[in-house]
């Protein structure tokens, strides 16, 4: 298995049933996670950082790979555009910092 299917694996087992998991490219995600709000950005935080755990040391022959986030929530203040790329904003402003990890809009 790649380690692409590999993170799809762990974001799935990592998620809610009830939370949309996209693959827009080959390296890129989207998870749509409904009923959250800012308040729970504590929650997504750990989530990520647990699948970053599993993912930097994989069991099998997958490679050790890490995720990138950017996270919008809904009732964000003052969003500058959807929340798409609101969400982007916040993943390049991440990857400005560090290598891997998660950002809030």
């Amino acid at each position: 298995m790649s380690s692409y299917g590999t993170a799809a694996e762990v974001l799935r087992a990592n998620f809610r049933s009830a939370d949309d998991i996209c693959r827009l490219k080959e390296d890129e995600f989207v998870v749509i996670m409904t009923r959250m709000s800012g308040k729970m950005k504590t929650l997504v935080f750990e989530k990520v950082e647990m699948i970053n755990d599993v993912l930097r040391n994989p069991d099998e022959d997958a490679v050790p790979i890490s995720l990138s986030v950017g996270i919008a929530f809904s009732d964000r203040e003052n969003p500058q555009g959807d929340i798409f790329q609101d969400a982007d904003t916040a993943l390049q402003r991440m990857k400005e910092v560090r290598d891997c990890g998660c950002a809030v809009f």
